[in-house]
Order: structure tokens, then sequence, then C-alpha cells
């Protein structure tokens, strides 16, 4: 197989159709035998070649040897249908078919007055891709855009007058079914050479249609050869548009058309040409297009990316074949050698004899306006300035400056030292204008031939100006002023009775009420709003007013608070069921409580130690707040609860202590020594500090065992130690005996579910184990099984009763952004707001949800690792600033009490 064979296989097939051309008998039938060839191996069986040369068929075995004087005959008379056009093999051309449609016939009928449907059905009968009879049925089209603006329904028959053009139209179909265009662009003898071809597109327009018709002309040596190629035609929309715009139209169309002929043909064109009759077009091709509007510059953009300036020639109208589809004269001409077929006839001449015109390359014609606004630099840039006093008496000192300069020519003393009052009076009457000059330019230009009084006459600025309803004129001094209502008040200064007006939205103004904003103490907005409305009128002062509020970087830090996350999931450590009580614990301090030894009163403490699984509490007197204290506390809760998998606390001194001390036991246990403070794996974690909310599953029990024991506080003596361990286990047993639910689901007699169940089998102790029947013999053979199997319920009724009442988010259910790395940020505190350290987030931690929990920030004193919920982030990072990597920490560890949150790990320690 050649490459000539691949190529059409790749480029010539259409779906399941292959259509090629040759320059040569003996090329076709090589080439389509190795498609055959090629398809065959496939699977594939490629058959009913059409050609129009008999040998071609005989050669690739389309015609039996014997068969080909009655096939000679059948094929004289043959019309084939290639893609949807109908070709005559025997004479190479392509033609229409359109009498041979039965059903369309009494459409056709002299005597028959068409309805919109039978109009729409006719024309679309018409299947003319390549536009050869375009020039001809763009008519039809137009018809049927005639016939809809009528407004009648599709089965309603057409007007008198709309007939009568119908009737013109259908009249040349009998000319139509006669069209012979042929297939092949030259006729033989067959040109060798094509260095020489040329493109030519012409391009028309007229107030119903517009058009473009392609031609390829080629010079040998036996003369000009011109060919069409194919043409494309459009109705004129219903929006009238001018002539020119149109011309306009019709350009885009010849340029798509044109690029679509190099795209879909393997011709190599040495030269293109594109004609059109509109001076106008070709004048917006030769000029700058940017000066126009949009209509015609997006237009001549898109031709001039496609074509160039120099490719664009005029054809004279009575010359331009593409006139013939744009306007019905006396009616289409579908001989051969009308000019839509053969080409116009300056085409077959030499180039010297083509139409030639000098074109202008302006024209007036869809200029865009352009408004001209002559300004002078004002004297100060307000925009550098941050305060409306350094601005002022910036421009005092510019004010001074130029008077100095004009003393100095007059030979009189200069002004030096300090502003006098009377400069910096007119220093902020320089500094309105300018304001004014900039956003008012056209009101101050009217309104500057009456400069005045406010009582004189004058002319009023244009309703489209945002201070028409002012009734704004200038004063003696230039500055533009509200005419207000007022100017009768004998006692009113002259500033409330005609205030300045002033842009909102100029710097000036902004510093002005930034200025005000200062003088109030950053005080309530309506006062700063009263006091400008004396002097100045100003649209949505209010707004401005608000708005310098919120820039301002002290109202920023007074107002700062923190934005907490949402209420993060319950840790694992709450949702632990089946687990023995007091696996993972909660651990904390109160106190001190005063007791009575010998003479003298002591302080005393209690460490609370609560299960975070099933609530239940543990208390212990501690007698200091040292770290021995708090081991032996813990040592005592372990021989009389078991050792926890996990221990969480705040960052007191003495639990920091407590675990260093299992990490000393890991040690120790690593070198093969013997562990006397638990024996099983312990890990105790930290929440951040000042964070009591992530400790809120102990601080919510401290406060409860205070209420349980707060009548120690009133009794008329101290406790000694004895009576102080008596109301503690006294308030332990009353703890662990509440309801963690509201009422048992399961039945009314049912008790509610309470720490004890788990601890002692039943809420108070003062029952025995329940004794409900059990269906299985072997639970009822063993009390071990037994005491099992109602541990087993207590959880269930745990997962069906309390879990439901600890799922739901009691607060903090608005997503909020996150704190990032970079972040400034106030760190809340128990002192006043103005002495609350500030700092800059140098990592965050996140929780197991993703969103930031916990953070680490730099201060003055060092690097402090803080929760979410105390920090309050301040608005004033640079755009831009590149945030530092996010600190990784282990996995979170969550505590959750009533309204905590999660916890993260700090310092742990693990004993094995």
């Amino acid at each position: 197989m050649g490459p000539r064979a691949a190529a059409a296989i790749k480029e010539h097939h259409y779906v399941d159709d292959y259509l090629d051309s040759f320059r040569t008998v003996q090329e076709a039938i090589q080439v389509v035998n190795d498609v055959k060839l090629v398809h065959s191996k496939g699977g594939f069986e490629i058959r009913n070649f059409l050609s129009n040369e008999d040998e071609v068929l005989k050669r690739t075995g389309e015609i039996e040897p014997d068969s080909s004087k009655d096939f000679a005959l059948v094929r004289a008379e043959a019309i084939e249908s290639v893609l949807g056009i109908k070709w005559i093999p025997a004479e190479d051309v392509f033609t229409y078919t359109f009498a041979m449609r039965d059903d369309l016939q009494h459409i056709l009928h002299k005597n028959h007055t068409p309805t919109k449907r039978e109009v729409l059905k006719v024309i679309m009968s018409l299947f003319d891709p390549l536009g050869f009879a375009s020039f001809f049925l763009v008519h039809g089209k137009v018809l049927m855009q005639d016939i809809w603006a009528s407004g009648i329904d599709w089965d309603e028959q057409i007007s008198e007058h709309l007939c009568i053009r119908w009737q013109q139209w259908i009249a040349h179909f009998p000319q139509l079914d006669t069209l012979r265009i042929p297939r092949c662009y030259f006729s033989s003898p067959f040109p060798k050479n094509f260095d020489r071809l040329e493109v030519h597109v012409l391009v028309d327009a007229s107030d119903s249609a517009y058009a473009c018709v392609a031609y390829y002309r080629l010079e040998t040596e036996n003369g000009v050869q011109v060919s069409l190629i194919c043409a494309k035609t459009k109705v004129a929309p219903l929006k009238v548009l001018s002539i020119p715009r149109l011309e306009l139209k019709a350009a885009v169309l010849g340029v798509r058309i044109l690029e679509s002929i190099q795209g879909y043909h393997t011709y190599q064109i040495s030269r293109r040409f594109l004609w059109s009759d509109s001076s106008t077009v070709l004048a917006w091709i030769r000029s700058e297009h940017r000066r126009y509007n949009k209509f015609v510059a997006v237009r001549i953009g898109e031709i001039l990316t496609v074509t160039d300036v120099k490719e664009w020639k005029w054809v004279p109208s009575g010359m331009n074949s593409a006139d013939l589809a744009t306007k019905w004269k006396k009616g289409p001409n579908f001989s051969s050698t009308s000019s839509w077929f053969s080409g116009p006839s300056f085409l077959h001449q030499s180039e010297e004899f083509w139409p030639q015109q000098t074109l202008s390359t302006t024209t007036c014609e869809e200029l865009r306006p352009s408004l001209s606004h002559v300004t002078t630099s004002p004297l100060i840039d307000a925009s550098r300035f941050s305060q409306w006093s350094r601005l002022h008496r910036s421009m005092g000192f510019v004010f001074r400056f130029i008077e100095n300069l004009r003393r100095k020519r007059r030979g009189a003393d200069l002004q030096l030292g300090v502003l006098h009052q009377d400069e910096l009076q007119k220093a902020e009457v320089i500094l309105w204008k300018i304001a004014q000059a900039e956003a008012f330019p056209e009101e101050i230009a009217i309104l500057s031939e009456t400069q005045g009084s406010p009582n004189t006459r004058h002319r009023r600025v244009a309703k489209s100006s945002p201070i028409y309803k002012n009734w704004p004129f200038l004063d003696q001094h230039g500055v533009l002023r509200l005419r207000g209502r007022v100017g009768a008040a004998t006692f009113a200064p002259a500033e409330a009775k005609f205030p300045a007006i002033l842009p909102r939205q100029h710097p000036i103004t902004f510093l002005i009420t930034d200025w005000y904003h200062r003088r109030f103490r950053h005080a309530n907005r309506e006062t700063i709003t009263n006091e400008m409305r004396q002097r100045f009128e100003i649209a949505k002062l209010r707004s401005l007013v608000a708005k310098v509020a919120r820039d301002c970087m002290m109202c920023r830090i007074k107002q700062a608070l923190p934005c907490p996350p949402v209420m993060a999931p319950l840790p694992a450590a709450r949702l632990q069921a089946f687990v023995r009580p007091f696996t993972f614990v909660g651990v904390d301090y109160f106190g001190p409580i005063l007791v009575r030894v010998g003479r003298s009163n002591v302080k005393r403490w209690v460490a609370l130690f609560t299960c975070l699984t099933v609530r239940a509490v543990h208390l212990e007197v501690v007698y200091s707040l040292s770290t021995e204290s708090c081991v032996m506390a813990v040592r005592r809760f372990i021989s009389r609860r078991g050792s926890p998998a996990e221990f969480h606390s705040d960052n007191a001194t003495c639990f920091q202590g407590a675990s260093k001390e299992l990490q000393k036991e890991i040690e120790k246990r690593n070198n093969g020594l013997a562990a006397t403070f638990t024996t099983t794996k312990t890990r105790w974690s930290f929440i951040p500090p000042s964070a009591p909310h992530m400790g809120g599953a102990w601080e919510r029990l401290v406060r409860s065992v205070k209420v349980a024991i707060g009548t120690i506080a009133d009794a008329p003596r101290k406790p000694d130690d004895e009576v102080l361990e008596t109301v503690l286990l006294e308030a332990e047993a009353l703890i662990n005996a509440r309801p963690l639910t509201y009422i048992p689901l399961e039945s009314g007699d049912e008790e509610a579910l309470t720490p004890n169940h788990f601890l002692l089998g039943t809420s108070n102790g003062d029952k025995l184990l329940p004794t409900e029947p059990v269906e299985s013999p072997v639970v009822l053979r063993s009390c071990w099984r037994l005491a099992q199997t109602i541990t087993q319920r207590f959880w269930e009724r745990w997962v069906k009763e309390y879990l439901p009442v600890i799922t739901r988010r009691s607060k903090w259910f608005e997503e909020v952004r996150d704190i990032s790395v970079g972040d400034l940020v106030l760190i809340v505190g128990g002192t006043a707001k103005d002495q609350w350290t500030r700092g800059r987030v140098e990592g965050v931690i996140p929780g197991r949800d993703g969103r930031v929990r916990q953070a680490f920030v730099r201060t003055a004193s060092g690097i402090l690792r803080r929760p979410a919920v105390k920090l309050a982030v301040l608005d004033v990072l640079e755009k831009g600033e590149p945030d530092a990597e996010v600190l990784k920490e282990p996995e979170a560890t969550r505590i959750h009490g009533r309204g905590d949150v999660t916890s993260p790990p700090c310092n742990s320690s693990t004993v094995a």
C-alpha cells in the first residue's frame, strides 16, 4: 500500500463513504484497489464504486466484462447522490432534481396559494451545501422572512402580494433542473502547474440579503481559466441595519469562506483577492479600526486577523458577481455563461485591466465619539496622605511657598515660622476646590458663568448630574455649595446655611471624615454625622462614616473579637462504649478548703477524677499543690479504680510533674527496672493553655461537686480531715447517682441510667443486681455471666439513651475563616481589652475535621500555644503576604464536655 492510499483512508473517508478525485485513470485504479485491499484485510468490504470513467469501474471489479453494453445504457441516464449532492457520472456534473419530487408538484401549481408551512417545505427541500444556486435560493429565503414578519399562522395562506412574489420565484424552477455545474474546477487538458493559482472572493450586500462568492483563477499556456468554488448567502436581519454595516457583514462572511477554502483544499494558493463595491467598508479596513464603534471595530478586527489590507480591492457593482444574489433584477440567469458561474469578466483578462480606484483611508461614518477634558495637575496628591492634619498643613506650606515667591518678586518680606490661621483656612478651601474640580468638572464649568451670591439666578446643571437636586452654586471663593432653604436664618453660620458639596469617593473627603472620627475619639457615628452636616453636604454620609470606622485601625483593635470555629465532633474518649469505667479519665483540682487541724486552719484541695465515657466521678483529698501530692492522689485513684488508658488535664504544674513521673516509668521499663506507678499503658494529654472550655468534661463536674459540698462553707466551725473525707465520699455517691438522661426509654418503671449503674450495678447501691429473666440457660448457671449480661444491657442503654443527648451542638454553628499563618492576632486574656497581648501566628494545628483549633503565636515574651477561641484576628495583613508552612502536630486527642471543643495533645507520656 502506497502513501496515496493511506492518505485516502485517513482524509477522504466520510463515515462509510469514500470520496476522492485523481488526475489520471491509472492513478485512480491503483489507489482504489489499494484501499479495497486494506479494507478487506480488516474485515470491511467497500463496494458500489461510482466514477465518471468506465475503465475505472471495470478495473476495480464494479462492472462485469460481458455486461458492459447494458451497463453503459443505464449509466448514461443515471443520477447518483454523493454526500447529498446530485451527480451525473456520465457527464461528470452536479445537478438538481427538484422536479422529481412528486409531493411538491401540487404546491408549485400556478393556481395554488401556499401556506407558510408549504413555502418553508419547498425552500428546505432544496439542498445546496456549496451554494451553487444560492443566488436564486436566497430570494426564496427573503420571501420566507417577509411571510414570517406578516404574522400569519403556519397553515394560513399567504397574502396576495406575497403570493405574486411566490409565483415569480417558482416560475424559474424548470430552469433550476437544467442547471449543470462541472465537477472539475478546470477543464481538460488538465493543467500541470498550479504555481499561479489565485482565489478571488467577491462580497456584496443589499437591504434584504448579503452574499459572497469565491472563484479559482489560473493562468495557463492555453489562457486564463476561472472556476466557481462555492458561495454563501444570508438574509439580512429583521433589525434594520445600514447598508455599510451589511456590506461589512458580507466582508466578514467572505473572509470566513476564504478560510474554509484554504482549510479544505490541498492546492497551494499563490495570491488572494477580496473584492467589495463598498468604499466605506474598504476605508474601514484601511484605517485604524479602533477609532470606530464596537460593531465595526470587532468585525474589522476579525477581517484583519485572516487577511491583509493589501488583499482588499474595489470592484464596481456592475462587475460584482455577488450582486446577482443580493438583488432581484430581471430574475436569475442559469446559463453557464452567467458571471455567477463563469466569474466576473475582468478575471478573464490580465491584471492590468482589473478595476482600479484610489480609495480614502478614513471615513466619518461609525466613528466612536470621543470626549476630551483638559485638566491641570493638582498642587498636591491627596492619596499619598493618611491623615487630614498632615495634608492640611502640607497644603498650607505649599500655599505659603507660592505666596513667598510673589512676595520675593515684589520685594516684600517673606513669611516664616509656624502657619497662620488665615493660611490654614485658605489651604482648606483650596483642598475643597481640588476635590470638587476632580469630581464635578462639568458642573463647575456651567456654574462659573453665574459665580457669586446664592440668591442670583443661575444656569442649572444637567439632570444627569449627581448634585442636580442640591441646586449647587459657586461662592465668591469658587467653592461649590448647596443652595439650601434656610438662608434667612439670622443666627445660623453661613457654612450651615450653605454647606460645601464634597464628592463621597474622593480621598480628601475620606480624610476629612477620618479627622472628625479621630476628633470625637472614635465615638458614636451619629455624632460625627451631625458635626459634618453642619459644614459639608456629602451623599450617603452615614455609609461613609461607617466605612471610615471600619478602616480605622484603632477601632479594628477595639472591636476585634475571637471567631470560634464550628463546634468540633466528640472525641473518641467520650464515645468508647463497652469498656471499663475510668478507662479514659479527666482530672482537675478545686479548692482550697479550710479544715481544722488542732487549733489552726490548714488548706486542703480536692482532686476530681471523671470518667469521660460514663461521666462518673472519683474524689481524692490532696494536701498540697506539689507534684508529690498529685502523684499520691493518682496512685490512690489507680489502686481503687484501676489504671486508665488516658489522663487528660489542664497545664497545672502538678499535672506536668505527674506526667514526667509517667515518663520516668517508661524509662524504668526500658531499662528492665521495676515500675511502681502503674502497670498498664497510660497516656497523659494536656489541653492548650487558657482553654478551660476544652476541659468542660471536668469543669462542669467541679461545679456540681462544689454545690454538693456547699454546706461545709456554711458550717459554724471548720471540719477536720475526717469530716471532709466523709463529705467528699457522700458527694461522690450523690454525683454518681445523677441521671445521665431525662427519662428511661424502655418503660416507665425502669430507672434512669446513672454512672452508678456502671460502678455498682444500681443507681444508688441499695438494691441487688436486677433479676429480670434471662433467656439463655448458660447465663443462668453462672453469676459472673449474669453480671456481664446486666452490664452489657447498661451499655446498650448508654448507646440508645445517652449518645443522642450529647450528639447535638449547643453553640458555634457558623463557619468562619480559619486562622492562618501570618495573621496578626490579639490573645484574649483576663485583663482589660486594651491590654490584650498582640502577636503573629507562627503555626496552626488543625483538628480531625480539618478546622484550625489551636495556633502558635509569637509575642514579645515568646511563642505561646493558644486555642482559636482566644485569638481575635486583626485584618491588617498586606495583600500577597506569604503564609508560613502549617506546623505538623500529632493526631489530635479530643476532650469534650458540656460545650467544649477538641484538644490536641501536648506532653504525652506512655507506660507499657
